[in-house]
């Protein structure tokens, strides 16, 4: 007979635990560096609180098989297997399948199915081999006979009813997460809000996880692939040294991570116990483990890393830059950071508020890269106190980690008035204010003491200035946002935290002009009430304006919170650095690596390339050019010793 998997769906506790298992199956045991080479051949499908894997059924008489035309399918070893070299991507499979089990491959030039993984060294089906409930196991003729056998004693016997697997596996303590400082206390100061986790809070929350695989659906779900599992089961075990040296093994950042990643959108989201007892707080014990290693004195060891010849320049000490350097200096290549603000993190500590991030952690990170034998040049800006071409002669290669800082702008007229601010200039001007560091001139400070203030946006950098200005002893906060409270495209968290601290939320209204008074000083901003309309081309419905209810709102102080565009580099034109239309730098292409650039000894990744995004997908990417780099200069060694 033919073998094929089945589930039963009474034991599926929907941790994806099969799917991420087929994937590094068949992905060399590896991430896949891109989220589109994320291919399992096994899917959970969710279905009205039904949960159940559904995968190919290895027909005996399949349809899949007499529809080929080259001979690519064929049944062999009890199974259906797939001939890559014969496929020509016809599709007529995809249309003969019963259930849906056969797909295009991401070059969508041959199809990709189950294949009982006959490719491995065991033959195990790794989806099986993973299933932390055993819901999923081979059918063959041994199965199929005791399945017949089982069924057969049962009905010769009085009926008795078993308690299912799936509640027994899922009922655990339910989340308690890190406590919050009240609302009243902690718009008074921008100290943190989060108090970090005391011992037995960590362990009562890593208690929790139910371990789902080594290699799980949160690990997946993270652009950093951290080892989440893992390091949470350290963390209850007390065993913060060796789960900080885990951490680190993915992550440059990951105090840092633990504070402003948006869990609830990633790992945290993606956890199996997620709407039962609610997610593990991955984030809060992720911070822990580091907080609580580093004050421990556990500092990242290289005593046993050989140094290099290779010499490579990192423009930029944002997420991106530090996470190139970390993997650099990890490898023993000297690495020099250059960064026009007087501290590392770029908008990591100059962008976000110190009440999510308190700043002396990055002055930490600081000592700590430097120890490790990073060099950084602060203060220090490329094309004015130092020229890119002096660059590209003394190193390697060279790393741009830049960011984007263009400023986006709603087209209003009077956009350039007394009381309109944009937002990052003015988070910019408060944080150095609260560090302490002299003010910029481009970007001096702005007291919104006893004003009426209006902030338009609905993401992230919206709720930073709406959090500010409150701790600014504004007299009114108004969050205007033209799309429903559910369209927000920021943290859950951080729209609750703004909420209680006193922000009021005006949705569905849409900016028509900015009012001015009789000496050209902002007065208010003229709004329209919206309803959905079309979805555009992102799949969100565009605010469609209702006609007759045009209003102003009254406002001392306009914020423009509208997210961040690239900005002008100058200093890169004539050294062979392409831009795209908006002006974001174009990497990869036919004989370059993905974040390499037009000209070969220079990469570049983070939002510079992708546009305003994630700490951690920045720093994911940084990481990976380090990567590329480093297999560069092993070729470039190859080359001359052949």
């Amino acid at each position: 007979m033919n073998h094929f998997i089945i589930a039963d769906s009474e034991a599926c506790i929907g941790c994806h635990v099969c799917e991420v298992a087929c994937a590094l199956s068949h992905h060399q045991e590896r991430w896949p560096e891109k989220r589109s080479d994320f291919r399992p051949r096994i899917h959970l499908i969710v279905q009205n609180e039904a949960l159940i894997p559904s995968t190919c059924r290895q027909c005996n008489d399949a349809p899949c098989v007499k529809s080929c035309p080259t001979d690519a399918l064929v049944f062999t070893d009890d199974s259906i297997q797939i001939r890559e070299e014969r496929c020509i991507g016809c599709k007529n499979c995809l249309l003969a399948c019963p259930f849906g089990a056969i797909e295009p491959s991401a070059e969508a030039t041959t199809v990709i199915k189950c294949d009982l993984c006959r490719h491995s060294a065991s033959g195990q089906p790794a989806c099986v081999a993973s299933c932390p409930t055993q819901a999923l196991q081979v059918m063959d003729d041994s199965a199929l006979t005791r399945l017949r056998l089982g069924r057969q004693r049962a009905s010769a016997k009085p009926k008795k009813t078993l308690p299912p697997r799936r509640p027994a596996v899922l009922t655990k303590p339910a989340r308690i997460g890190a406590q919050k400082v009240a609302a009243d206390l902690r718009k008074t100061n921008f100290k943190e809000i989060y108090p970090v986790l005391a011992p037995e809070q960590a362990r009562y929350e890593a208690a929790r996880c139910l371990y789902c695989a080594q290699k799980a659906w949160c690990g997946w779900t993270c652009p950093l692939h951290n080892g989440i599992p893992d390091f949470v089961r350290l963390a209850g075990e007390a065993r913060l040294i060796d789960a900080a040296r885990l951490s680190h093994q993915t992550s440059s950042l990951p105090e840092i991570c633990g504070r402003v990643c948006p869990q609830d959108r990633l790992c945290e989201g993606a956890c199996t116990l997620n709407g039962e007892g609610g997610a593990v707080t991955i984030g809060n014990i992720e911070r822990y483990i580091t907080d609580a290693a580093l004050a421990q004195g556990w500092r990242p060891d290289l005593s046993e890393v050989k140094p290099r010849s290779e010499k490579v320049a990192v423009i930029g000490a944002g997420p991106a830059g530090l996470g190139c350097a970390d993997i650099l200096v990890r490898q023993g290549v000297s690495v020099e950071v250059f960064d026009r603000y007087p501290e590392i993190g770029g908008l990591l500590t100059f962008g976000i508020p110190s009440f999510k991030l308190e700043k002396q952690l990055m002055i930490n990170r600081r000592d700590i890269f430097s120890e490790m034998g990073i060099r950084f040049h602060l203060n220090c800006e490329v094309g004015r106190d130092i020229a890119f071409s002096e660059l590209l002669k003394e190193y390697d290669a060279v790393f741009l980690g830049v960011g984007t800082y263009g400023l986006m702008r709603a087209g209003l007229e009077h956009e350039e008035a007394p009381g309109v601010l944009q937002a990052l200039p003015y988070l910019i001007a408060n944080t150095r204010r609260v560090m302490g560091i002299g003010d910029d001139p481009e970007a001096p400070y702005i007291s919104l003491t006893g004003k009426r203030v209006v902030v338009l946006g609905g993401g992230d950098t919206a709720m930073d200035c709406l959090r500010t200005a409150v701790r600014q002893q504004a007299s009114e906060v108004i969050c205007a946002y033209r799309r429903d409270e559910k369209s927000m495209p920021g943290s859950k968290k951080e729209v609750t935290n703004a909420r209680e601290e006193g922000v009021e939320f005006m949705f569905n209204v849409l900016p028509q002009y900015i009012e001015l008074d009789v000496e050209g000083v902002l007065s208010g901003i003229g709004l329209v009430r919206t309803a959905p309309g079309q979805p555009g081309s992102d799949g969100r419905r565009r605010p469609e304006p209702l006609a007759g209810s045009e209003f102003v709102l009254k406002a001392d102080a306009l914020i423009m919170a509208f997210g961040f565009q690239p900005h002008a580099m100058p200093w890169l034109s004539g050294h062979g650095v392409d831009f795209d239309r908006w002006g974001l730098i174009k990497t990869g292409g036919a004989g370059r690596t993905p974040t390499q650039t037009a000209n070969p000894k220079v990469f570049a990744a983070g939002d510079a390339v992708h546009g305003a995004d994630l700490v951690v997908t920045a720093m994911a990417e940084g990481r990976r050019a380090a990567r590329e780099m480093i297999m560069m200069f092993n070729n470039s060694i190859q080359e001359q010793g052949a």
